[in-house]
C-alpha cells in the first residue's frame, strides 16, 4: 500500500470518527475489517498467507481482548462453526508465538486458549481458533501447519511513525 493510499485511509478514518473503513468483501468489526474468502474451502497455514496475501491482506490476529471478543462474535454470527487459521505461528522454537504481519510476539492476554493449548509440540507451530460447541465460542489451539484449515483475512494496515491508522 502505498503512501498515498494510507494518507487518504487516515483521513477517511478521522471525518466518520472510526478507524475501521473496510474495502469491499470486508466486514467492519469493532475498530477492525475482516473477510472470510472461499468459505468453506481449508488450506494449509502456508497457502492461507498467499491466498490473503493476494487480496493485500493478511491473516488475522488480535491485538487486545476486546478485539478477540469482537471478532468471536462476528464468526460466531456467520453460523458455520469450523477451525480457522490465524496469522500466528512459532518462530525459534515452540511456544515463542509471533505475529506474521507485524513480527512482533502475541499478546497472550488478548486471546482466550482451549484447556490444555498450546500444547508448545516441535509439531504444532501455528495457531489456529477452533469452535468450541459446549462453550458456544472460539477457543486459540496449536496445530502443525500442515493441517487444511478456513481463512479470516484483515487488510494489510498502513504505518506512519510506527502507528497504526
Amino acid at each position: 500500500m502505498n503512501k498515498a493510499s494510507c494518507i487518504i485511509i487516515a483521513l477517511s478514518a478521522l471525518i466518520s470518527g472510526t478507524f475501521a473503513v473496510c474495502a469491499p468483501g470486508f466486514s467492519e468489526v469493532g475498530d477492525k475489517c475482516y473477510t472470510v474468502p472461499g468459505l468453506p474451502q481449508r488450506y494449509d497455514f502456508w497457502s492461507s498467507n498467499e491466498l490473503c496475501s493476494v487480496a493485500k491482506s493478511n491473516l488475522f490476529h488480535v491485538e487486545t481482548l476486546t478485539q478477540w471478543e469482537e471478532l468471536n462474535t462476528f464468526l460466531v454470527g456467520l453460523g458455520y462453526y469450523d477451525t480457522y487459521w490465524t496469522g500466528v505461528a512459532a518462530e525459534g522454537h515452540p511456544g515463542l508465538w509471533v505475529v506474521r504481519s507485524t513480527g512482533y510476539e502475541l499478546n497472550l492476554a488478548a486471546v482466550e486458549f482451549k484447556a490444555g493449548a498450546p500444547s508448545n509440540s516441535a509439531t504444532n507451530l501455528c495457531l489456529a481458533i477452533e469452535y468450541q460447541t459446549e462453550l458456544g465460542r472460539y477457543q486459540w489451539v496449536d496445530y502443525p501447519c500442515t493441517d487444511p484449515y478456513v481463512i479470516v483475512c484483515e487488510p494489510r494496515v498502513c504505518l506512519a511513525n510506527n502507528k497504526k491508522f
